[in-house]
């Protein structure tokens, strides 16, 4: 049978979006029929912990490849960014990048299972690759340009 347990019941209240167990806890998704979307979990699926790793990379990689970009005299082109490194130089620009994009993507990761988000977290890994691209087509342009 059944064991009743006393106190108020703790299904009653949805569960919040960070619990102590988040990270460690059994949460991997609803509890009850329907629970699919807009559900906070403990435990997220290998493959949105590689999407959020994957983006964390691309977007080291963009930071790496920004550098060495305007070490060869090459602006930024993102206008924060290119106000962040005005202010506080290499180490701000570099602060900065590190620190929006986790805070970013442990919010993104946090409400991976509420509509759309997965999909916001898919565009960004794109987003960056597409950046990555750019970065080792403006690389071919200058070396490029060397050779002759």
């Amino acid at each position: 049978g059944s064991v009743r347990r006393g106190g108020p019941d703790r299904r009653a209240q949805p569960t919040p979006f960070l619990s102590r167990y988040w990270l460690t806890g059994r949460r991997q998704g609803g509890r009850r029929d329907g629970e699919r979307v807009n559900v906070y979990v403990d435990r997220y699926s290998r493959s949105e912990i590689a999407l959020v790793i994957g983006v964390l990379v691309l977007s080291m990689l963009d930071m790496f490849f920004t550098l060495v970009h305007l070490e060869a005299g090459g602006t930024e082109a993102n206008p924060v960014m290119a106000w962040t490194l005005a202010w506080g130089g290499e180490g701000a620009f570099k602060a900065v990048k590190v620190a929006t994009t986790v805070i970013a993507l442990a919010v993104l990761l946090i409400h991976v299972r509420f509509q759309r988000v997965r999909s916001l977290l898919t565009f960004a890994f794109i987003l960056y690759a597409g950046v990555l691209l750019f970065h080792f087509y403006l690389a071919h342009v200058r070396a490029a340009g060397a050779a002759f």
